[in-house]
């Protein structure tokens, strides 16, 4: 703010908002006038100006956004909606719960977008603010032309996540594609301390909100040995600065020592730590050691707690089908400790992150997504490790000054504490030094695009760039050369790259679209080179929002090594002697690396469309290399129902396999033990490829394989765990992709033409054929179940039940269930008259209704 700018006012009753809000605020928020950051940014805010918020977590950032959003929707927005972007669905939620008690109070409808089955399409349509994800949003637009109709102030949440590399592309082509079709749209942006907070602001167009300012006071320092030195003080008011000290405890027994001395003052405590198994072992390890001290009646750990603690413990465990991670969660959970990672499925993290926040956990050792994520604040953090394993560096790497503070930022709860510890734990003083010296007392990096791939050889290198573009061309209105240089020219990555550079990747994205058909080249444009003309001979006059300047930006994600689409979409195979068994349903593996014919550039009046592929990959916001991959997969299978293939066949796992060859699908690990039952399973089910195992990823992708297939053959989770090695969130996460690239297979198949005209009847049973295991992969079933499993309150162990006891297969079988098979079902394990005359009652609804 310059010298001679007035100060903006800070109670509430100065600034211009509507009196519910204030009064909401004060009545249930706790809230009579703003933090000095808050007191800065809301009055451009409020004046429509777009404005980038750069301060520390806990610093009030939403609440200027929620108040700009609110106060806007009742004045000069009325009959608009508001935006509010954030990068996790648990965010979306937290911020749902928020938006809603401010925004009810005047009468303004909050909806949410995070890809959910729930009720979701009404929200979207009608709701005045809509909380989304990024991927989320991105998907909508492609899909509902409309949406973007009425938007008058989009919210960016963590916006310093543009340098992620898997969700930074989204979040800046969204932005920049919001811009460009609602120019006079406020953008919000929320970030945390970063590095080059002028250059992205620049790139916003707008004010930019810079402030160290917490609203209580942030301890940082250092742990050598057993020995406290705070470093660094930032808060509202300096203090005298505290002295050295040194904990008691064992030195070999820190982090116990610690908690000790967390609890001593009634605080809590999150551990970061740069691994799954860490955090396990470590919550493992301080849940032991709290256990024990109330075996010896510690006066430091509550007795009435721990009858707390084993009832979030037994109703996490309730389940017959919990996961031995499940279980280990669990006792940890007994001595007042959890773990946090990805590999927790969704209700056990809400289960201890509600816990946590309640003040019934006395800890949290977590993976750094922990920091990214919901408000959980304690009183002191520990960050163990500031150093994790990098496949693409193939080492260990220190991690970046951004996410250490993020961690750090956590200590400190509002209207609890007075002050938070932030501690990074040293092995020495040389490295207590260095940690000082890197963490505390340096910069924070600067945000770059990850819209490209800065090193990409080959389009297939680039695959966000693929995505994005073929998105712009088929759902977003640029359908020629110079409309998508223009574009471009305005993206975040424009500011970083060289405009020759990013005008050449585009070329060869372009190239390799049409060479996939995904588009096809219209041919040049009187109307567009009239509009260049114009432009080149006026430039003066020149108002358009989007300059020719060409964009800077490369792609973020790296190609998926090893997979080869031939160009006649089909697999050539001389070892195999024709199958003896039936051609059911399959695939043939194809590859990213696409042979590209070398190309000079578009000029600049192209006009490019669409192909009816391109068309259906980009509304199902596939990438256009999964698009290629699963178009020819399938075009291969239809050979061999055709009877044009004679080798191959094709089966539930062949079409898994399909889905699992994708950029799209996420491979797993395997574990050495592993690699020979791996590599013999690929082996056995070599005519269900329908291609040759060429790539060094074909171990990765079959153990994702063989897991799924494991889920739709009904294997419990535990037995998942101890036969794979993999937790409940990696099965989820892959259950997921599995289930939506199968969608997206079933639409590209069953919207095209040519291979219907192959033969109608086959091409409609391949299609019946990757419905059912659709529904397999959504319910972890058997096919003998797909009838029960959609009762609401039966999933796939009662559903199991049923058919073993009853024999029943359909909803009409339950609905025509004597009174005799009724009370039999209820004396089972886990089943109640109240849970039978349920499921009676809804197999009933939907036997009345199918009829």
């Amino acid at each position: 703010m310059a010298a001679n700018e007035e100060l903006p006012p800070t109670a509430l009753a100065d600034l211009e908002l509507d009196e519910r809000i204030v009064s909401s605020l004060r009545e249930d928020w706790g809230i009579e006038e703003l933090f000095p950051p808050q007191a800065e940014a809301l009055p451009y805010a409020l004046a429509g100006r777009n404005v980038m918020m750069t301060i520390p977590t806990a610093s009030g950032k939403s609440l200027v956004a929620y108040l700009a959003i609110i106060q806007r929707l009742l004045t000069d927005l009325e009959g608009g909606r508001a935006l509010y972007i954030v990068p996790l669905k648990a965010l979306a939620s937290e911020k749902v719960k928020e938006l809603r008690e401010l925004a009810g109070r005047v009468g303004l409808s909050v909806g949410i977008a995070i890809g959910d089955r729930s009720g979701e399409t009404g929200q979207i349509e009608d709701s005045d603010i809509l909380v989304c994800t990024s991927e989320k949003l991105d998907s909508l637009l492609r899909t509902r032309t409309g949406l973007m109709e009425r938007i008058g102030i989009v919210v960016a949440d963590e916006f310093h996540l543009l340098h992620d590399i898997s969700r930074g592309p989204t979040l800046e082509v969204l932005l920049s594609r919001i811009r460009h079709a609602r120019p006079e749209a406020q953008i919000i942006a929320l970030s945390a301390t970063v590095g080059n907070g002028e250059e992205m602001a620049a790139w916003l167009d707008a004010r930019l909100i810079e402030s160290d300012w917490r609203p209580i006071q942030l301890h940082s320092g250092t742990l050598t040995g057993l020995d406290v030195r705070i470093h660094r003080i930032d808060g509202p008011e300096k203090v005298d600065w505290p002295e050295p000290r040194t904990i008691e405890g064992r030195v070999t027994k820190k982090l116990q020592a610690v908690l000790d001395d967390t609890v001593a003052t009634s605080g809590q405590i999150l551990i970061f730590v740069n691994s799954r198994a860490s955090a396990q072992k470590e919550a493992r390890e301080l849940s032991k050691h709290v256990r024990k001290q109330l075996g010896t009646g510690s006066l430091r750990y509550d007795g009435e707690m721990a009858e707390e603690w084993d009832s979030i413990a037994d109703r996490m465990t309730r389940r017959e089908d919990t996961s031995v991670m499940g279980k280990s969660l669990a006792n940890c959970i007994r001595g007042g400790l959890a773990f946090h990672h990805a590999g927790l499925s969704y209700s056990q993290r809400r289960t201890i992150e509600d816990a946590f926040r309640d003040g019934r956990l006395l800890g949290l050792v977590a993976t750094p997504t922990l920091a990214q994520g919901v408000n959980l604040p304690a009183r002191r953090v520990i960050v163990r490790d500031y150093r994790r394993w990098s496949s693409a560096a193939g080492g260990s790497m220190p991690v970046p000054i951004m996410e250490i503070r993020q961690m750090m930022g956590r200590a400190g709860r509002p209207q609890y504490d007075d002050s938070g510890d932030a501690w990074l734990i040293a092995k020495d003083i040389d490295e207590e030094l260095k940690l000082v010296d890197r963490y505390l007392l340096s910069d924070p990096e600067e945000v770059t695009s990850k819209l490209a791939n800065p090193s990409a050889i080959r389009p297939e290198e680039d695959p966000a760039l693929l995505t994005h573009l073929l998105s712009m061309i088929a759902t977003g209105g640029i359908n020629d050369r110079d409309a998508v240089s223009g574009f471009f020219s305005q993206t975040f990555l424009a500011t970083q790259m060289d405009s020759e550079m990013l005008e050449a990747r585009l070329d060869d994205v372009i190239g390799w679209l049409a060479t996939n058909g995904m588009i096809t080249r219209a041919g040049e444009s009187g109307e567009v080179l009239e509009r260049i003309k114009n432009r080149q001979a006026v430039p003066e006059l020149e108002d358009e929002e989007w300059q020719d300047e060409l964009p800077a930006w490369a792609e973020t994600s790296a190609a998926v090594p090893g997979i080869e689409i031939s160009k006649t979409g089909h697999v050539h195979s001389t070892s195999l002697p024709p199958r003896r068994g039936p051609a059911i349903f399959g695939f043939r593996k194809a590859s990213q690396q696409l042979a590209q014919e070398e190309i000079l550039p578009d000029s600049a009046a192209m006009t490019y469309e669409p192909t009816a592929l391109g068309q259906r990959v980009a509304r199902l916001y596939l990438n256009p290399i999964s698009g290629r991959i699963i178009h020819d997969g399938l075009a291969v299978a239809m050979d061999v129902l055709t009877g044009s293939d004679e080798i191959h066949q094709v089966s539930p796992l062949g079409l898994l396999h399909l889905a699992s060859c994708t950029p799209d699908f996420i491979a797993m690990w395997p574990r050495k033990e592993e690699w020979d039952i791996i590599q013999a399973e690929i082996h056995n089910h070599e005519r269900e490829f329908l291609a040759e195992p060429v790539d060094l990823d074909q171990e990765r992708r079959m153990k994702g394989v063989l897991v799924l297939q494991s889920w739709i053959d009904e294997s419990k989770m535990e037995e998942l765990e101890r036969e794979w090695n993999v937790q409940p969130g990696d099965v989820r996460s892959r259950v997921d992709l599995a289930e939506w690239l199968l969608y997206a297979m079933r639409e590209i198949l069953a919207e095209d033409d040519e291979m219907r005209r192959m033969d109608p009847h086959r091409h409609k049973q391949l299609v019946e054929s990757i419905s059912e295991l659709h529904r397999r992969i959504r319910h972890g079933c058997k096919s003998d179940l797909l009838g029960l499993v959609t009762i609401r309150g039966v999933g796939r162990t009662r559903a199991r039940e049923m058919v073993n006891l009853l024999s029943v297969e359909t909803v009409l079988d339950v609905a025509s269930l004597t009174r005799r098979d009724i009370d039999r079902l209820a004396e089972l394990r886990g089943w109640s008259s109240k849970l039978v005359e349920n499921v009676m009652n809804e197999a009933n609804r939907v036997s009345r209704r199918r009829r």
